[in-house]
C-alpha cells in the first residue's frame, strides 16, 4: 500500500468508527487544516458514512420508540344467564 492509501484507510476508519462530535471538535481545534484537507479529499466516502449513520440511527430510533403490539382485551363468552346456570350447577 502506498502512504496515500494508508492515510485514506486510516482516516475513513477513524471517521466511520470513532469520530464522535467531540472527537471532530477536537480535531477541528487541533488540526483544522489537516482535517479540512482530508474531508475534501475523501468527501465521497465521508458522505457515504454520514448517510449510513443517519439511516442506522433512524432505524434504531424508530425501533426504540415502537412498543410491542398485543391484544389485551378480555373476552368472556358467557352471557349472564350462562354464568348463573354454571354457578348453580356447581352448587347443587
Amino acid at each position: 500500500m502506498t502512504p496515500k492509501e494508508i492515510e485514506k484507510q486510516n482516516f475513513i476508519l477513524w471517521y466511520g468508527l470513532y469520530a464522535t462530535e467531540k472527537e471532530l471538535e477536537m480535531a477541528r481545534s487541533n488540526n483544522k487544516e489537516t482535517l479540512n484537507r482530508l474531508l475534501r479529499e475523501y468527501a465521497e466516502e465521508v458522505e457515504k458514512i454520514n448517510k449510513t449513520r443517519h439511516f442506522y440511527d433512524s432505524i434504531v430510533r424508530s425501533k426504540a420508540t415502537q412498543t410491542q403490539g398485543f391484544d389485551a382485551t378480555l373476552r368472556i363468552n358467557y352471557s349472564p344467564n350462562q354464568i348463573k346456570n354454571n354457578v348453580l350447577a356447581e352448587v347443587h
